[in-house]
Parts: structure tokens; C-alpha cells; sequence
């Protein structure tokens, strides 16, 4: 199944605007239809919890997309990095 931009954002609750990640290569749509609309398929909205992830992580967008696209990067110890950093913030913060 098939779903437009506005139809995902409703879906993820994220902004239209934020699923233009297409600009910058990070988030492309499953095709575009006749009338130009992006559509999006299973593939592109579990592409799309993955970076809505890492960006609660705070990672960098260009970060993201090296993620995404290298099969080298290893994603278990970078979760773990962040993860780490993540704990030392909300410690300095309680303090």
C-alpha cells in the first residue's frame, strides 16, 4: 500500500516538512505519482522510524544518512556511544 506525504505525517505525526528529507537524499519516496505527490511504502516508513530514532538520539542528519547507507557502520556500538552520552547529560542536569 501506498501513502501520500500528508498521509504519513498523520501516520508518524511528523511535520510535511520533515518528510522532504528526499532533498537531501536521506528519505526517498517509494515513487512519484502522475500528479508529482511522493508515495511511500512499508520500506520508506521503517526507513523513516529508523531516522526519527537516531534523531531522538540527536544525531546529525549527515550522520544518519551514513548510517543508513553503510552496511560497515556499526549500529549497535554507535546506540551505545549515544546512549552513554545521553546518561551523562541527564545526570549533569540532575545535579
Amino acid at each position: 500500500m501506498a501513502y501520500t506525504v500528508k498521509e504519513v505525517s498523520n501516520l508518524s505525526g511528523v511535520s510535511i516538512r520533515t518528510l522532504h528529507y528526499d532533498e537531501i537524499g536521506l528519505l526517498n519516496p517509494a515513487f512519484y505519482g502522475e500528479n508529482g505527490y511522493r508515495y511511500y511504502e512499508q520500506e520508506q516508513l521503517l526507513q523513516l522510524q529508523q531516522i526519527l530514532f537516531f534523531r531522538e538520539l540527536e544525531l546529525p542528519l549527515e550522520d544518519i544518512q551514513t548510517i543508513l547507507e553503510s552496511n560497515a557502520f556499526e549500529r549497535v556500538e554507535a546506540l551505545q556511544s549515544h546512549k552513554r552520552i545521553l546518561q551523562k547529560r541527564r545526570s549533569v542536569c540532575m545535579n
